[in-house]
């Protein structure tokens, strides 16, 4: 009973300080409450002109500083209509306690007498989209796109390589980020400019340890023909050919459609097991001398189908037939190291060299097993790793081929 009577006169004496001030103040310039804080600036009793003039001492507008590399790029306040809302802070400090509800004016004064401190934020604004495009003029400065190495091997063997260069992209929204963080704190400080690297996906050391056959084989073939033709639109289609480690080589996907739009013409193709004429004929000795030069150097094979007949460029079990969308040729390099594909073809020869580095080098033969079964003929191709003294380490069994005899 005691402190609700003490309650009542402290709050009873409230009432009269306040309208006693209320009267006091129309009589000479209105001024801030007591313990009505801007951020963390005390603006009791001051006009609104001294609040605006410390608030812009305290915080003013200065410039952003991004830099890279050396180079500074400079955003300035009205580029991006920066401002921090003064104005608006100093009239809420100003009306806090001059609501058009009388007793909450009277309790929002009993608890700044109270010693009870109120505080309003200073908020900021930017426009977002003029500074977008502020980061976006920056980025076109800075970015570049990344180079890969290139390798080039000539038909005499010479290597032509090129090195790799790193790009640059600037992270604009991690820099948006950045710079609404400085806003927000009122604390300008220089930027640096985020920008990430961006490595190429074949490097120029990934180019130099290019530097050996691993494997190689050629077949024979007539060279005045429209087969041969085919021979050659296909032998430049599928060869030059970097494959990274892991990857697959698709002999589909190197050529395309071997139609007459792309350079091929009618010759003799296998079609229900007779010989007919059809688009791209001779295509198929192509995908076998890739085949064979692939089992040499010891790569994966993943895909391959044999002919209906034995071929008479190969013997069985080595030939390699494709068929757009059907039959395809493929391997993987199993090694840690890039391999290049390269085809020569001429003088009635076609030759698959596939290279890489040295320290992928196999020794490897190729034997094959023949079953004769009524009209079939089975044949098992192997493929033999030696060590250096030529002694057998392993041996993995690679296709069986059934062929029709003819």
């Amino acid at each position: 009973m005691y402190k609700r009577i003490i309650s009542v006169i402290l709050i009873f004496i409230i009432m009269i300080c306040c309208l006693g001030n209320n009267k006091a103040n129309n009589n000479k310039q209105e001024k801030i409450y007591k313990n009505i804080y801007i951020e963390d600036i005390d603006m009791s009793n001051m006009t609104k002109k001294e609040c605006i003039d410390i608030l812009k001492e305290a915080y003013p507008l200065e410039d952003i500083n991004l830099k890279y590399e050396g180079k500074t790029w400079i955003i300035h306040p009205k580029d991006i209509d920066f401002r921090y809302k003064i104005e608006e802070a100093t009239d809420i400090a100003m009306k806090y306690t001059k609501t058009s509800k009388r007793l909450e004016n009277i309790k929002r004064k009993s608890k700044l007498i109270l010693n009870e401190r109120h505080h309003i934020h200073l908020d900021e604004e930017y426009d977002k989209e003029k500074l977008s495009a502020i980061i976006d003029c920056i980025s076109n400065q800075i970015d570049r796109e990344y180079v890969n190495a290139t390798l080039a091997i000539e038909k005499d063997g010479t290597f032509k390589r090129l090195p790799s260069k790193e790009g640059k992209k600037v992270q604009k929204d991690e820099l948006q980020k950045e710079i609404y963080e400085l806003i927000q704190n009122k604390n300008i400080t220089d930027l640096n400019i985020p920008v990430k690297t961006t490595l190429p996906t074949l490097n120029s050391d990934d180019v130099q340890s290019v530097n050996s056959i691993l494997g190689q084989f050629s077949t024979a073939f007539n060279n005045h023909t429209s087969r041969g033709s085919n021979i050659h639109t296909a032998g430049e289609s599928s060869g030059d050919i970097i494959l990274m480690p892991q990857e697959i080589y698709s002999y589909n996907k190197a050529t395309g459609p071997r139609v007459l739009s792309k350079g091929y013409k009618y010759a003799p193709v296998i079609i229900g097991g007779k010989y007919r004429n059809g688009e791209g004929g001779g295509v198929c000795q192509v995908s076998t001398t890739i085949y064979n030069a692939a089992l040499l150097a010891g790569l994966e094979i993943v895909e391959v189908h044999n002919h209906t007949y034995i071929s008479h460029y190969v013997s069985g079990g080595r030939d390699a037939t494709v068929a757009y969308g059907y039959y395809d040729l493929k391997f993987k390099n199993p090694y840690s190291h890039p391999i290049y594909i390269k085809n020569i073809v001429g003088d009635g020869a076609i030759t698959t060299k596939i290279y890489g580095c040295k320290d992928d080098i196999k020794r490897i033969y190729v034997r094959t097993e023949y079953e004769y079964k009524k009209q079939k003929i089975i044949v098992k191709t192997y493929r033999v790793y030696l060590d250096q003294n030529n002694q057998k380490i392993k041996e993995e069994l690679i296709s069986t081929n059934k062929y029709d005899q003819k």
